[in-house]
C-alpha cells in the first residue's frame, strides 16, 4: 500500500516539475515579440561598401512568423552586385523557426540543399561559421542562398544546437534571444563561386553587427 502511495507521489512530483519546466519554456506571442523591433533596428543600412534598403512586407508574414522583428532589406554596392538579407529575430524564443527551403519550395522552383563553412575575418581574427546552404532554380533563374541561426554565443547550421542553446540561456539567465539570418544573391551565369563570393564579403561585413546587437 505505501509503495503505491509513492508511486503516486513520484508521479505527481514528475508532473508538476514537466508543468513547471512547461511554463518556464514557454515562448512569447506574436504581441510581446514586438518588443525587439528596437534591436533589429539597430542593423545599418550601410555595411563597408554596401548600401541597403528596406522592402516592406506584408501583415499575414508578420503573423506567419509570429514576430514584428525581421529585416527585409536589399543590399548593392556600386558595381552592381547585390545581396538580400532577411533577419526573423524573436527577443524571448520561440518554439519552431521557419526553414527558408519550406517557404522557398513550390510555384516551379527547384531546390538543392547542402551544407558549407565559410571563413571570415574579425577582429583580425578567423572566424569558421558551418551554414546551410540552397541553391534555387525558377526557369533561367538561380540564386545562392546562405542560412544559419544565432543564439547568444552560438552561430551555426544546427537547429538542433540552437534549441539546446536556447534552453541553456533561458536557464542561465543569459541572452535569451534567437534568430535566423538568411543572406542570397543571384548566380551569374551559372558560377557559383562567383555567387559565393558576393555572399562571403557581405556576411564578412555583417558578422561584427550581429555579433554586437543580435
Amino acid at each position: 500500500m505505501e509503495n503505491t502511495r509513492n508511486r503516486y507521489l513520484i508521479l505527481i512530483a514528475v508532473m508538476l516539475i514537466a508543468s513547471v519546466l512547461v511554463n518556464f519554456l514557454t515562448y512569447d506571442t506574436y504581441h510581446k515579440a514586438g518588443a525587439g523591433i528596437e534591436t533589429i533596428a539597430s542593423i545599418p543600412l550601410e555595411l563597408g561598401r554596401w548600401q541597403g534598403k528596406d522592402v516592406p512586407l506584408e501583415k499575414l508574414v508578420y503573423e506567419i512568423l509570429e514576430t514584428r522583428s525581421i529585416i527585409n532589406r536589399i543590399y548593392r554596392t556600386e558595381n552592381g552586385q547585390e545581396v538580400f538579407l532577411s533577419i526573423v529575430y524573436y527577443p524571448d524564443t520561440k518554439v519552431d523557426f521557419h526553414a527558408p527551403e519550406g517557404c522557398l519550395g513550390g510555384q516551379g522552383i527547384e531546390l538543392e540543399k547542402s551544407s558549407t563553412t565559410i571563413t571570415l575575418i574579425n577582429n583580425s581574427k578567423t572566424v569558421k561559421i558551418n551554414l546551410n546552404q540552397l541553391i534555387w532554380q525558377q526557369g533561367s533563374r538561380e540564386n545562392l542562398v546562405y542560412y544559419f541561426y544565432k543564439a547568444g554565443k552560438f552561430v551555426g547550421q544546427s537547429y538542433i544546437k540552437l534549441r539546446l542553446s536556447l534552453a541553456k540561456n533561458k536557464f542561465t539567465n543569459k541572452t535569451k534571444s534567437g534568430s535566423l539570418i538568411r543572406v542570397s544573391t543571384p548566380i551569374p551565369t551559372g558560377d557559383t563561386q562567383k555567387a559565393s563570393n558576393i555572399l562571403i564579403d557581405f556576411t564578412e561585413q555583417l558578422y561584427p553587427v550581429l555579433i554586437k546587437y543580435l
